[in-house]
């Protein structure tokens, strides 16, 4: 959703393009708390009642990351020039064509580390999950959470040894994808020459 955001805002494809990036960047100003009261207040109620579903995790959780994965798939898309997907249309392909050719590889190493990042930060995502679970929809931050209250030390070890080694699996998983340095962005001054 925020790659197809920042590459309409980029490209420049519908009018007001500015504004569809206003609206991506506009949450990272709301505290989490403000937020998921908001979400609360939003969809506990018809027509859309959402509370007690997983959905309203992940809408808020999206609300939440929006920002920063938009930031990074714009960041992406500055270093791909327009103009090699104008030379992929010329020679007859169509815009799709063009962005599974030559953007979807280009983005690749980006996408991935943006994608890795909001995921560390999304585990620990603590102020909209406190206020949107129900005891069906506990996610690891709340039970953590919950277990540290309790005074239950050697679960919350456990949970969070578990946590660190998914989290080590997906940082391995994306070194094996895109390369040893898909975190580290490197620019011409620091390659030695």
């Amino acid at each position: 959703m925020a790659l197809s955001a920042a590459y309409v805002v980029q490209r420049r494809l519908i009018p007001l393009a500015r504004g569809l990036a206003f609206l991506c960047l506009a949450p990272i100003v709301i505290p989490g708390v403000v937020r998921a009261i908001g979400f609360f207040a939003a969809y506990t109620a018809p027509p859309l009642p959402l509370y007690g579903s997983p959905f309203i995790l992940i809408f808020a959780f999206a609300a939440r990351f929006l920002p920063i994965a938009y930031t990074n798939g714009n960041a992406a898309l500055l270093s791909v020039h327009p103009e090699l997907e104008e030379a992929v249309r010329i020679l007859g392909g169509g815009r799709l064509t063009a962005l599974r050719a030559v953007l979807a590889p280009l983005l690749k190493r980006s996408l991935l580390g943006g994608g890795v990042l909001v995921f560390i930060l999304a585990t620990h995502e603590l102020s909209a999950a406190i206020f949107l679970y129900t005891a069906n929809t506990r996610v690891m931050s709340v039970l953590l959470f919950d277990l540290s209250e309790e005074g239950n030390f050697e679960r919350l070890a456990s949970l969070g040894l578990i946590l660190l080694a998914l989290t080590l699996a997906l940082v391995a998983l994306g070194y094996k994808l895109a390369g040893r340095d898909f975190l580290v962005r490197r620019d011409a001054s620091t390659r030695g020459g």
